[in-house]
């Protein structure tokens, strides 16, 4: 919106002309107390209150004073995604979520427009070019001059004044950037009130309504830090505001095994102990746990909402796990389900496949996981060397609930496997013996499938080797 900005010395001429129909021009005096005045305090809250959040999506730009204007194509590990909503920013979420230990990685596809806090656009056409923009943002989590804890519920009437305290112009503010632009020409105006009472929106979900400009100021000051800004560098900070106690009760129905994924106490990570270890919570709120053979039970229970649901722990023999956790959030990407509990900085992550049922046909993982499927490894190429030998003997069984057995005539390693199908990617992680932990390297391209052949090919060494390996059925 362009606001009117009429000079003086015609507005002089207008009044001449119209001066035998002044019952035509509405002369008011407006309350000096409710003018919006260029440059004071209240003027400065409301801007700073609708300035261009930029902060949505710091998993691209790493930039809060900024936002990448949509849609956007970018490479996340390796993984095309093209954004086009919010839902583009959780899947790049989702990608780096799918293990902890590896480096994540964003490839923009330049040429970008950016949308800058004062709503210029730029066009940008590399990270160089980005990074300039952003030189002047503040770091991850810090605090900055934008206030995202109060809203204007819209649309709003704004009255300007000419010299004589006429009405010149009367304005429909409808948004946050048609209100930024009437801020930013105040001084072009002798003045202008903002019609009372409306309404404000406190932290997304209450209503109160502003009757002058003194109560305005006080809502802005009091509500500016009430709220979490969501200023850091993942997508929604992985929030938990709309979670619920049956949205968790249903997915540990519908996911009946669960691994631990992640256990990390003190500082400390222990889920390389619950290899091979799977859970199950009922819904009598008993859980089961097995554990090399023995079976161990015990109870759960959650309670709470929103970001204040608890989830309560208690099985004999499994202290790290007897707490009372918070439910950080639940994901389902892909297949793959995730339960995150986070007390302080302890964190504990339950992760099943119980999704992977769904795909039919030759899929990877129905072949994988046949009745009575066991496999060997006929080739293994370093790059150019064959290591074949090396896993001479073991014998692969892969189980529906994403753990992986190599069997050999002495030992028995347990490990993780993931098959994503609509990216055909294929993951294996063994943490307890040195050569298995060879096929833990690469994430694994899905060459061919058949039902007695599984060819998976890896790029390496950023990209200039290529490593294979093949499954065959004995």
């Amino acid at each position: 919106m362009k606001l009117l900005k009429i000079p003086f010395f015609l507005l002089g001429i207008v009044l001449f002309l119209s001066s035998c129909r002044t019952e035509e021009i509405q002369i008011i005096d407006p309350p000096i107390e409710n003018a919006l005045v260029a440059n004071t305090t209240v003027a400065t809250l409301m801007k700073n209150t609708v300035a261009k959040d930029g902060s949505h999506d710091n998993i691209i730009d790493k930039a809060s004073c900024l936002s990448v204007k949509l849609p956007v194509t970018v490479t996340v590990n390796s993984k095309e995604v093209t954004v086009n909503d919010e839902n583009g920013y959780e899947e790049i979420e989702n990608i780096f979520d799918l293990f902890d230990d590896d480096v994540d990685s964003i490839v923009i596809s330049y040429p970008i427009e950016v949308i800058l806090s004062d709503y210029t656009v730029k066009t940008v056409n590399s990270d160089e070019e980005l990074a300039v923009l952003s030189q002047n943002c503040k770091g991850e989590n810090e605090e900055d001059d934008d206030i995202e804890c109060l809203d204007f519920n819209y649309p709003l009437t704004a009255s300007v004044f000419n010299a004589n305290y006429e009405v010149v112009l009367t304005i429909t503010v409808n948004n946050d950037e048609e209100m930024h632009e009437l801020i930013e020409d105040l001084e072009d105006y002798t003045a202008v009130t903002i019609d009372f009472p409306f309404k404000v929106i406190l932290n997304g979900d209450t209503y109160i309504y502003i009757n002058n400009m003194q109560e305005l100021e006080e809502a802005i000051e009091a509500a500016k830090n009430t709220c979490d800004e969501d200023d850091d560098n993942d997508y929604n900070d992985d929030d938990c505001d709309d979670c619920t106690t049956n949205q968790l009760i249903d997915i540990f129905a519908q996911c009946e095994e669960w691994r631990i994924d992640k256990l990390e106490i003190g500082g400390q990570e222990f889920e390389d102990y619950y290899v091979g270890t799977t859970v199950y919570f009922r819904s009598n709120n008993t859980v089961k746990i097995i554990k090399n053979g023995d079976i161990f039970e015990g109870s759960w229970e959650t309670s709470g909402e929103g970001n204040e649901i608890k989830v309560t722990i208690n099985i004999p023999n499994f202290e790290k796990f007897n707490k009372t956790w918070y439910l950080h959030e639940i994901s389902d990407y892909e297949g793959e389900v995730k339960v995150d509990l986070r007390l302080g900085d302890d964190r504990l992550r339950f992760e099943s496949f119980c999704n992977n049922a769904t795909t039919t046909g030759d899929d990877l993982s129905e072949v994988l996981t046949a009745t009575n499927s066991e496999w060997y490894i006929e080739k293994y190429l370093d790059n150019t060397i064959d290591e074949t030998t090396n896993f001479e003997g073991y014998t692969f069984l892969f189980q529906t609930s994403g753990i992986v057995k190599a069997i050999s005539s002495t030992t028995t390693d347990a490990g993780m496997w993931k098959s994503l199908t609509s990216s055909s990617k294929f993951y294996l992680e063994f943490t307890s013996n040195e050569v298995l932990q060879e096929l833990n390297d690469d994430q694994w391209e899905v060459i061919s499938i058949s039902a007695s052949q599984v060819k998976l090919q890896a790029l390496s060494n950023s990209g200039t080797e290529t490593d294979t390996l093949i499954f065959v059925k004995k």
